[in-house]
């Protein structure tokens, strides 16, 4: 990509300069590429004399003047000149743009960029309780789980996306959610029932019932705990497995909490655990020490009456993962499990895994914004909004595109006035119309019989021309900085960027009917190239490309 091509001919200039005995070879601060503070200063610049300048010996100014003297001697820039306390704008030779220009044509994907040290890494996300439906919150946790695992495949690691289900048969929450659909299957049976204290109440809860009745028939009215357990879970799995479907997320694995009991790896865990010397007896019950590794309390593993509790699971189950052989885990979790960080990094502790082969990312709240003020986020007959609610209402490609535009760690506002926008004043609209306007545009050109060619592209020298051109080879920088920064809604930020350039491109350079001849199939070859990086932004977002609007 070009941003690292370039960044090498910096450190190759610098080398060249500690060759020459301008420099001392024993420094070794890297030089790095910037933003020039204004386009028409350049197309890249380098801070590098003056983040240099004390290691260096040499004031800054003077450091920034020998590294622009070094770089005019390379092809790659047209121009080379200091500003400032050691700044240095650069401005792109045309020939070598054109080169890049060349490299983007073809079927081969942009936003690959090389990955050295590929990882096995297993995304956790979502995995809500199977006693209700995915809400607005979880779809935010799905959206930008699903996309960091395709920017983190895209960068070269080998990526595995897990569902966890808390489908213990002693959970108490699980089997107060059965009681509760039993509840309610009586009641639709014209049957006396108790409702359980406590107890799941809500339309999900009565259609469940209702589902069961439909599924099952009507003889399960004094079925005992086991039934309505299970049989309430499944089918709620069966809901949320089929709105992530349609939201397009899919996983791996559903990984069974069960599972961990019935192959004995929860005991396990507890075992491991204690021959280590990391737990303790009190009142009957069993205790991690998770405060000799930061967490602010003791956490019980073990109840006094000898029965697991739901911390023993998690931490077999984090065990599990790390079995299987992944160099990384992520998990990512709601706003609402703030308190398990210090817990769950304590468990991995103590059974001997490294603290940093673990990453808990937390996501924050969204809340809807309606006239230019908060809204309330449940619907008339007091039910939370659901994610497919929010599906059936704006469409899974607003939804998503909406979830990502702000990072994962702060505060989401979700402005429902612009999502119901059918305009380019709708940031989703904006971006895929460019990407219709292009599909349209190379129709035309084929209807009338003109074809790209990539060999033209030197022609191209405008300036909405270059920067398209830059831009394009913007996306595999940007898929490395989203993946080592967990920052993926930078994305929504770039193909917003790439449909402004574009747009600029399509109001200044006539394809179709540019002259000569060869200028109009160069332009056709970047648009090709624009469309393809298009799409394949769109991809990691999860969103559709639309070939006409």
């Amino acid at each position: 990509m070009i941003r690292t091509d370039l960044t090498k001919r910096l450190a190759e200039a610098v080398a060249r300069l500690q060759a020459h005995g301008k420099l001392d070879r024993a420094f070794s601060i890297a030089p790095e590429l910037t933003e020039p503070r204004s386009p028409e200063h350049g197309d890249f610049a380098t801070n590098y004399g003056l983040v240099a300048s004390k290691e260096a010996g040499v004031p800054a100014p003077v450091l920034g003047a020998m590294l622009a003297d070094e770089l005019r001697n390379d092809a790659a820039f047209s121009s080379a000149e200091t500003a400032g306390p050691g700044f240095v704008n650069l401005r792109l030779a045309d020939e070598y743009l054109t080169e890049w220009a060349k490299r983007a044509g073809g079927d081969h994907p942009i936003g690959r960029p090389e990955q050295p040290h590929p990882q096995k890494i297993l995304i956790e996300f979502v995995s809500v309780n199977p006693n209700g439906p995915i809400h607005l919150g979880h779809g935010r946790g799905a959206a930008f789980g699903d996309t960091l695992a395709r920017v983190l495949q895209a960068a070269g690691n080998e990526v595995s996306r897990e569902y966890y289900v808390n489908d213990g048969v002693n959970s108490t929450q699980m089997q107060l959610f059965g009681l509760s659909v039993k509840a309610l299957y009586r009641k639709a049976l014209d049957l006396p029932f108790e409702f359980p204290e406590g107890g799941y109440k809500g339309e999900d809860v009565a259609d469940l019932a209702a589902s069961i009745k439909e599924k099952y028939g009507e003889g399960h009215s004094e079925d005992g705990l086991d039934f309505w357990q299970s049989s309430s879970q499944e089918l709620m799995l069966e809901r949320q497995r089929a709105d992530l479907e349609r939201f397009g997320v899919t996983f791996d694995r559903w990984f069974r909490e069960q599972s961990l009991h019935e192959s004995n790896e929860v005991q396990e865990a507890i075992d491991a655990l204690t021959q280590q010397g990391h737990v303790y007896k009190q009142d009957g019950a069993l205790f991690l020490k998770s405060t000799d590794f930061g967490d602010d309390k003791d956490r019980c593993v073990v109840r006094s009456t000898g029965e697991p509790t739901y911390i023993a699971s998690d931490i077999a189950y984090h065990k599990d993962k790390f079995d299987r052989g992944f160099d990384h885990l992520i998990n990512i979790w709601g706003p609402d499990h703030h308190g398990y960080v210090g817990r769950t990094q304590a468990a991995i502790q103590a059974l001997g895994y490294p603290k940093a082969r673990l990453e808990l990312i937390i996501t924050q709240i969204v809340r809807f914004i309606q006239n230019g003020a908060p809204a309330p986020m449940k619907k008339r007959n007091g039910e939370y909004y659901r994610l497919s609610d929010l599906m059936d209402e704006l469409g899974v490609d607003v939804v998503r595109f909406f979830f990502l535009m702000r990072s994962h760690d702060t505060h989401m506002d979700f402005d429902i006035d612009l999502a119901r926008e059918h305009s380019d004043k709708n940031p989703v609209f904006y971006v895929q119309y460019a990407h219709a306007r292009l599909s349209s545009l190379i129709k035309k050109a084929a209807e009338q019989g003109l074809v790209s060619d990539e060999t033209q592209m030197g022609l191209l020298t405008s300036e909405a021309e270059r920067n398209l051109i830059k831009k394009i080879w913007d996306l595999p920088h940007e898929i490395l900085r989203c993946a080592e920064g967990r920052g993926v809604h930078r994305l929504t930020t770039y193909c917003t960027e790439l449909a402004r350039d574009y747009h600029n491109f399509y109001d200044k350079c006539p394809v179709i009917r540019a002259e000569p001849k060869e200028l109009a199939c160069a332009r056709l070859a970047l648009c090709e190239a624009t469309r393809k990086t298009l799409r394949e932004t769109f991809d990691l977002l999860g969103i559709s490309a639309p070939e006409s609007m």
